[in-house]
């Protein structure tokens, strides 16, 4: 893979066994490329490519940004929806359908018995799909006693998993995580094919498993 910056001249390969680390120290250029590559990832125009085999990729469609490590939770609300819309298909198939069938009429007894004495009368709608039942009991991924960066890690196989992202870009990342962890995390997403660039306004301890762009004060590359 590949990731440009025209406006730049920036031109870097994204090597399928390290973790790109591009460290742009001039503020305004910090800003501006971290900025281009949310707005593609949410559906607007912008000037970073990135591609593979020359091609490049709808950012919209494989890519994920992470900008917010305090707190951080996996629970954000795009993922829930795509575990929950996955559940809806699991909850119809050849293994479920009977069980979920059943629980609708459980549940709709359960209602019926539940408001027979009140002095109105009373209906129920029934569900379109199991998504209702699946908020209301509040499903969710469980994070207790987990080390943000643990977290972090979660929810980037949860992303790849159910959004279908293989593309992960972090802003500022090192400053939240020490060295150790950053090369186990780099290590472990690296591990699942996961491609990760991460944009730093500073440079960190260089790790094995990472290669690394400058962008000095004076927009050099480096």
């Amino acid at each position: 893979m590949m990731l440009v910056y025209p406006p730049l001249g920036l031109t870097s390969d994204i090597c399928c066994d390290k973790v790109l680390d591009i460290v742009i120290e001039e503020p305004e250029m910090f800003y501006r490329i971290a900025d281009d590559i949310y707005c593609q990832i949410n559906g607007k125009s912008g000037e970073v490519v990135i591609s593979e085999n020359y091609v490049p990729i709808r950012l919209d469609k494989e890519a994920d940004i992470i900008t917010q490590f305090i707190p951080f939770t996996s629970n954000r609300k795009d993922i829930l929806s795509h575990i929950y819309g996955q559940l809806k298909e699991k909850s119809v198939n050849e293994q479920f359908y009977n069980s979920t069938q059943e629980l609708y009429a459980h549940i709709e007894k359960y209602l019926y018995d539940l408001t027979e004495d009140e002095d109105i009368e009373m209906d129920i709608c029934h569900p379109e799909d199991i998504s209702a039942i699946l908020k209301a009991f509040g499903l969710h991924i469980v994070e207790t006693d987990r080390k943000p960066v643990e977290r972090l890690f979660e929810y980037i196989l949860a992303s790849q998993k159910y959004k279908k992202r293989t593309v992960f870009v972090t802003v500022g990342l090192r400053n939240y995580i020490k060295d150790q962890e950053a090369e186990d995390l780099f290590r472990s997403i690296l591990l699942n094919g996961i491609t990760l660039i991460c944009l730093e306004n500073k440079a960190s301890a260089r790790l094995k498993n990472e290669s690394r762009v400058i962008i000095d004060k004076d927009l050099c590359i480096i």
